[in-house]
């Protein structure tokens, strides 16, 4: 894969030239240089600043991948050098033990050369350095990047670090920067007494869909563009669609899409540019819809209708629009072998070759038809091998992965949903019962909900069965009992498994029933 020249006379006949740029306006590594602070970005960068500058210890900046953490954490140190603030900052997450030990001291700028790897020498050490400049009115900070990858006895010594204290006061800041796992390792018992020193943390979030627009507009700028590369309103709608502002895969996308524009010799970037770019980072996976949806797809959806088993389960596909099932009955004959192993979509990476389906899965056509209303029509064989099998489990946690699309399964159907959703009704040979399958991308996730738990996402639910007339408390984004007895008397009005805990089923209800 070829990307922009990042520096240098480019060629003549390059995409640089053509657009008049002075270098690559998205790259994928981190660039502190053309840094875009978005109004959420600049809000999390001085809530840190001002945390480390008032030495309150210990702190987390936790997020996903491709979100801008370490552009984030580059930032913090400039600011924390314009305060005069000494900064170690550990970017090579393979040290570990007393070598993490050792680096924090190098970067501070002491010789380590002749010292020993001896914890207590370097914890002496690295405590003298301190002390030393907190006698002198300097705060020092220690920033951790891919903390994630640290082993718990390496999490450990950054706490008896974060215990080096005088007068009451934090001889230095920590910020430990890292993906999501992380959260999962300072959770555990070994570490209760880490997790009990966090004193921030915060979380970069994806770029609003209003917010597309300025970000490339500032990266265009930054690289030289003087108004020459223009962006459809179409073509920021499939960027927001297929990257959900995520700045990387926006980069990523972006960059292709100028070498599509430059072979046409156009300035325009069109929807078209980054569907091909799209296609080309899923390894040039053919298109769904250039094989199926065009002209014969009518004809193509009957066939697999005609020809469709519904193996072990009885399919229905309902209708959002009119709220019709179209039934496929169970038949004694073998339908003829129809061997499908329909292409991704271009809105969706390819799979690994060892994840296919087998290549003889008989798709029926409710499944087809179901699966391409949400567009992931590249999962039928696996979604219908799953469905034969009567486990989801894998398939349903990939397409969330990929698409962010949760599979929601219920066993009983409000009108009000039925209208909104496609639906796919699966009726259980065994127990006679139904169920009822749709895709829905969250507006909520709760994936920690335990009495005394604090979070934002206890608010908005607390504001959620407040307006169901289910919670008349409190605001305050903590669980208690209060909270949990009105999830568990939703999921009882519900039909839902009364467990108390607001599983997925739970807040697509929830956000999506119409309520009296």
């Amino acid at each position: 894969m070829t990307t922009l020249k990042l520096s240098g006379t480019p060629p003549a006949d390059s995409p640089l030239t053509f657009f008049n740029l002075s270098r690559n306006p998205f790259p994928v590594a981190p660039d502190n240089t053309d840094f875009y602070m978005s109004q959420h970005n600049e809000a999390l960068i001085k809530k840190l600043t001002r945390e480390i500058l008032s030495r309150k210890g210990f702190m987390l900046l936790t997020g996903d991948v491709g979100l801008g953490k370490t552009t984030i954490s580059r930032r913090i140190i400039q600011i924390l050098e314009q305060h005069q603030v000494e900064t170690a900052l550990i970017f090579q997450s393979f040290f570990q033990g007393t070598s993490l030990l050792k680096e924090i001291i190098k970067d501070f700028g002491m010789a380590t050369e002749e010292i020993r790897a001896d914890l207590p020498i370097l914890m002496n050490l690295l405590n003298d350095f301190l002390l030393q400049k907190n006698r002198e009115g300097i705060n020092c900070a220690i920033l951790i990047d891919d903390a994630q990858n640290l082993s718990i006895e390496s999490l450990e010594l950054i706490r008896m670090i974060s215990n080096l204290e005088a007068d009451r006061e934090k001889l230095v800041q920590i910020i430990l920067v890292g993906q999501p796992e992380l959260l999962e390792k300072i959770n555990c018992h070994e570490l209760r007494q880490l997790k009990s020193r966090v004193a921030i943390r915060q979380n970069p979030v994806p770029l609003e869909k209003t917010e597309i627009g300025k970000y490339i507009q500032f990266k265009l700028n930054r690289a030289g563009d003087s108004g020459k590369i223009t962006l459809l309103p179409k073509t920021l709608h499939r960027l927001y669609r297929l990257t959900a502002g995520n700045p990387r895969k926006i980069n990523i996308l972006m960059d292709r899409a100028l070498h599509y524009a430059f072979d046409e010799s156009t300035s325009v970037i069109t929807p078209r540019h980054i569907k091909q770019a799209d296609r080309e980072m899923a390894l040039d996976t053919p298109s769904w819809k250039n094989s199926v949806f065009n002209s014969s797809s009518v004809i193509f959806l009957l066939i697999l209708i005609i020809v469709g088993m519904a193996a072990g389960s009885v399919l229905f596909l309902r209708s959002s629009a009119k709220n019709q099932p179209v039934g496929i009955e169970k038949t004694e004959v073998t339908p003829p072998s129809v061997e499908t192993t329909p292409p991704a979509p271009d809105s969706l990476p390819a799979a690994p070759e060892a994840e296919k389906s087998d290549m003889k899965t008989h798709i029926s056509g409710s499944v087809a038809g179901f699966l391409s209303a949400y567009g992931i029509e590249a999962f039928s064989p696996r979604f219908q091998e799953a469905l034969d099998r009567k486990n989801l489990t894998a398939v349903q946690a990939e397409i969330f992965d990929r698409t962010g699309l949760r599979l929601i399964r219920l066993s009983a159907l409000p009108d009000s949903i039925g209208k909104k959703f496609d639906i796919l009704s699966r009726i259980d040979r065994d127990s006679q019962k139904t169920e009822y399958l749709l895709f829905w991308k969250p507006s909520l996730t709760i994936t920690k909900f335990y009495s005394g738990y604090k979070g934002e996402e206890i608010s908005e639910l607390q504001r959620i069965l407040y307006r169901a007339g289910l919670y008349d408390y409190n605001i305050d984004g903590i669980v208690g009992q209060i909270i949990m007895k009105s999830v568990k008397d939703f999921q009882i009005q519900n039909h839902l498994q009364a467990t108390g805990f607001p599983d997925p089923e739970t807040v697509f209800l929830l956000a999506n029933t119409d309520m009296q």
